[in-house]
């Protein structure tokens, strides 16, 4: 409980023990005037709604004081505070008590149980608090309490606000902010942070707290937070294992991932759509389609260049890419090697000037050259390309794409997470048939032909017979579009149903991005 020592403090404080003299008073006048029609409970009801319309100034006061020593860190609370720094009408305290009552004790209640099914505490939502609180007012018993009654009616009304308002929050849109829990983890050597989560998500707007806090007014605030509860059944799944798992890593990971799964994805394929799921966790890509699922496994960003969680569509196959080297690997692998013919003849780089795009002799270019931004390097496309024959691109602000590699063996190895953030597939010709499933077979096989593969039709295998003989590579197509686009979805799940078997899987926290979470949910774990 807070207590402020101030001048106005001291007046208010003055004020209410003349209003807790007068209270006494009344209903010592009660008590004895037997000849009156009204009961002892109807007096003292009586006195207690003057109380609080005499009070109701002194305790706005109060809560101000209430807010200024706030050192919440919660968002929610930041939220509460301001809509009632802002003037916000109170929504629970007023001229009603008994509709105060019922209000308080039936939100104590709620919040008491889904708590506890949801792993929280219900320390959490202030619930011991408010019934405390509410029992004072109920007996005008304030001695006991040690604060004054208008310290009693800002608390609660604070306390439910706050207890309300964390809830709906928090089963609406998350306990845990993940853009800001994640993106501020990975210093970038050119200054500020790495962006690892680029999800767009639903958000509460401005008036959220508002609005929310109207359903208190209007009497039906357990209502309201039961129409905010997570309809997902995969969430739903994982509060029933919540309630058999007594292990405290099992329960710490069932948290984290329900969390996840509080987080309302704007961009999701509607009922039937194909689409692919890539879980970094669990160093697996799912191309899933309602009667059939394609698995396979992928290598994924290193711990210095994690792989960014994003949702987007998958709009072009490429055929046999160049691979345009990133400035951040020209700067901190490529540049050294500047003036060496060797290194860049033994990877297949070559040199291009920005300003002319003419190729340049690598002898004649020094490592501070290539540092200058002045060139760009890239590598030749086909055989021993870093990028592999196929590549599936997909707007986002990474650069980053699902394709081949050169180096296939890394897909045997238990830890994957090996690259400079995009995402290697283990299948890629199976993941071009899954996104042009109406391709006919001359289709398939002009891109079979074009990255070494046998041909499946006739068509394709009297093309190969007539060309292979000059010795020369067989070039047919260089792309093709994805038509529908084929919505992707690279995320982090710790726990999951495998989507090909629907049984439960878990996987490492490979970028401890469980241990963000559960730091965050700190406040709320018992």
């Amino acid at each position: 409980m807070l207590h402020l020592e101030s001048g106005k403090d001291r007046q208010e404080n003055h004020r209410a023990v003349v209003l807790v003299g007068i209270v006494l008073l009344l209903l010592i006048t009660a008590c004895g005037d037997i000849t009156s029609k009204e009961t002892e409970a109807e007096r003292v009801a009586r006195i207690r709604e003057q109380l609080l319309v005499d009070s109701a100034q002194d305790a706005q006061l109060r809560l101000g004081q209430f807010i200024s020593a706030s050192k919440d860190s919660i968002e929610a609370d930041h939220l509460v505070n301001d809509y009632y720094s802002n003037g916000g009408e109170w929504a629970w305290v007023g001229t009603d008590t008994s509709r105060l009552f019922d209000n308080a004790t039936n939100m104590a209640s709620f919040l008491e149980k889904r708590a506890e099914v949801m792993g929280f505490s219900p320390k959490a939502f202030f619930t011991e608090d408010i019934r405390q609180h509410i029992d004072h007012l109920r007996r005008l018993d304030f001695d006991s309490a040690g604060i004054s009654p208008t310290g009693i009616l800002a608390q609660l009304e604070w306390n439910l606000s706050r207890a309300f308002i964390r809830y709906a929050l928090g089963q609406r849109f998350g306990f845990v902010e993940p853009h800001k829990a994640f993106n501020h983890l990975d210093k970038r050597p050119e200054g500020g942070h790495r962006i690892v989560y680029d999800i767009d998500l639903e958000q509460p707007d401005s008036d959220f707290v508002a609005k929310a806090l109207i359903n208190a007014q209007e009497g039906h605030p357990v209502d309201f937070l039961q129409s905010l509860e997570p309809t997902d059944a995969l969430y739903r799944q994982m509060a029933q294992m919540l309630t058999t798992d007594t292990t405290t890593n099992g329960r710490k990971r069932l948290l984290c991932n329900m969390e996840r799964r509080r987080w309302r994805h704007k961009q999701k394929p509607s009922e039937g759509q194909r689409h692919v799921f890539v879980n970094i966790a669990a160093q697996q890509l799912w191309a899933i389609h309602p009667d059939s699922v394609l698995t396979m496994r992928i290598c994924c960003g290193a711990w210095r260049t994690k792989t960014p969680l994003l949702t987007s569509n998958i709009r072009l196959i490429q055929v046999n890419p160049e691979w345009n080297i990133p400035g951040s690997i020209l700067r901190n692998e490529v540049s050294r090697h500047g003036g060496d013919s060797a290194y860049f003849a033994r990877n297949r780089y070559f040199i291009i000037r920005r300003s002319t795009g003419d190729t340049i002799p690598a002898k004649n270019v020094s490592p501070e050259q290539l540092r200058s931004g002045a060139y760009r390097v890239a590598q030749h496309s086909g055989r021993g390309n870093s990028l592999g024959r196929l590549i599936f691109r997909f707007p986002n602000q990474f650069d980053v794409y699902l394709h081949d590699t050169n180096s296939r063996g890394t897909f045997k190895a238990e830890r994957r997470t090996v690259s400079h953030g995009c995402v290697r597939v283990q299948k890629p010709f199976e993941l071009a048939c899954f996104l042009i499933p109406d391709a006919d077979e001359w289709l398939l096989d002009r891109i079979r032909l074009s990255i070494d593969m046998k041909p499946e039709s006739q068509s394709g295998r009297n093309y190969l017979k007539e060309h292979a003989k000059d010795g020369t590579p067989i070039r047919l197509i260089n792309s093709t579009s994805v038509t529908p686009n084929v919505p992707l979805e690279i995320d982090y799940y710790t726990l999951y149903p495998n989507p090909e078997t629907g049984e439960w899987e878990t996987w490492p926290d490979r970028y401890e991005y469980d241990k963000q979470i559960l730091r965050r949910l700190k406040p709320y774990i018992p």
